[in-house]
């Protein structure tokens, strides 16, 4: 199954892109969303959409600190992600069929994947369209669509943003150096033989206490350039 852990790897690095595009001003909170559809145009890869189909991403933040945690077939493979401000880390903890891996990432990895990014992403990137609206979660919503190259792998997005929510900025948007109006209660990915919808479900200005809590376990750790290779290769025996 290299295909999964493919594509995988690439939806790990996208919720983080999310994560970054989700930034303005509010306190604390948690928004869930959930996939609602999946679609696929390879046969070899028709074996995913189910397991991809109810996958849901939970952000909690408060005005410092974000974990966002994926949860894919039912909790089979879990992917939380910590990011703390102050101070400028990020934290993976991965438990995919009981294969746990933990990535955290360095100032220095940051600062180079930002002027990579800086270079692959602008925020006039961005095209929004007003006239196009959508209600989710009983907000209104308007347009907006992106496409980028994420080291070869093209990406377009199309998002319906709702300027009612705000959400507090982390490192990771300077990570892509994307500054999205409003907040997308609702978008669809498309990586070429795969596209993705989601949407929230819930939006909430709840926030657990522990939220920023750390898996217990043992966790093989490993940079996200080592995950990358993983991912590519297929070394996980998926």
């Amino acid at each position: 199954m290299t295909h999964l852990t493919r594509y995988l790897i690439v939806f790990i690095i996208l919720p983080l892109f999310t994560a970054g595009l989700l930034a303005q001003a509010k306190s604390k909170g948690t928004l869930t969303f959930e996939v609602t559809d999946v679609t696929t145009n390879s046969p070899e890869m028709q074996q995913m959409v189910g397991a991809m189909k109810g996958m849901t991403q939970k952000l909690e933040f408060d005005d410092k600190r974000q974990k966002m945690t994926m949860d894919m077939m039912g909790g089979m493979m879990l992917i939380k992600t910590y990011t703390d401000t102050d101070k400028k880390s990020t934290e993976t903890y991965m438990d995919m069929m009981g294969q746990k891996i933990k990535t955290v990432v360095s100032n220095a990895e940051i600062e180079k994947a930002q002027k990579e990014a800086g270079v692959m992403i602008k925020s006039d990137d961005i095209v929004y369209d007003k006239s196009v609206r959508k209600e989710v979660m009983g907000k209104d919503c308007y347009k907006a669509t992106l496409q980028l190259d994420n080291n070869g792998q093209k990406v377009n997005m199309e998002m319906y943003v709702t300027d009612d929510i705000q959400v507090p900025t982390s490192f990771i948007q300077n990570l892509n150096q994307v500054q999205l109006q409003g907040t997308p209660l609702m978008w669809i990915i498309d990586v070429g033989m795969m596209k993705m919808t989601f949407v929230a479900t819930e939006i909430t200005d709840d926030l657990a206490s522990d939220f920023f809590s750390k898996p217990e376990g043992d966790y093989q750790e490993m940079s996200m350039e080592q995950l990358k290779q993983m991912g590519m290769g297929g070394q996980m025996g998926f």
